[in-house]
């Protein structure tokens, strides 16, 4: 009996050391494909599968509601610097917000009359698809997940193997992109 209760308590505290730091080598062969929920609160590939989705169908709000809060505090507050150049800069100061809004392929009439959070979420959307280095436009494959309380990275292959890395948070019970 009182081995049975040292084996309880044993496999409990290995158990409550597992969930601290986890590493997942390979997590899933050959890709990021699962069928999880986005809302899966084990692993952030759900959510990687998501954005992959949103990005093959250019769904930015979707893709935006993937990122963390202060992923979209900052996208917002680029869109409303943009905003403010537009409307009250000098000449140069407008030229120069109507060359980066350009740049991403968006279009200044845009932002005078749009609003931030919208316009956030296109501008996150257009600078993946310009080719952006805070998030990848197409990950091939995962290669390794490192979750620690309510963080986490992945180690991931872009389509020429070269790798990168993401960071997650996680936020209301799912793991959104971090800044």
């Amino acid at each position: 009996m009182k081995r049975r209760i040292l084996a309880g308590v044993f496999c409990a505290a290995a158990l409550a050391a597992c969930d601290k730091v986890k590493e997942i080598p390979n997590p899933l062969p050959g890709g990021s494909g699962s069928n999880k929920t986005a809302g899966d609160a084990t692993s952030p590939t759900a959510t990687i599968d998501a954005y992959k989705a949103a990005i093959a169908s250019q769904d930015w709000q979707k893709l935006y509601g993937l990122l963390s809060a202060e992923f979209q505090k900052q996208a917002t507050a680029e869109v409303e610097a943009l905003k403010r150049d537009l409307a009250g800069g000098d000449d140069a100061t407008r030229k120069s917000a109507e060359t980066k809004i350009r740049g991403r392929g968006m279009k200044p009439e845009q932002f005078s009359q749009g609003a931030p959070a919208k316009l956030a979420a296109e501008w996150v959307g257009m600078e993946i698809m310009k080719g952006s280095t805070r998030l990848p436009r197409v990950i091939k494959e995962t290669k390794a997940i490192k979750l620690e309380s309510g963080k986490a990275t992945v180690d991931y292959f872009d389509p020429e193997w070269k790798s990168g890395t993401l960071r997650f948070v996680k936020e209301n019970g799912m793991w959104r992109f971090a800044p």
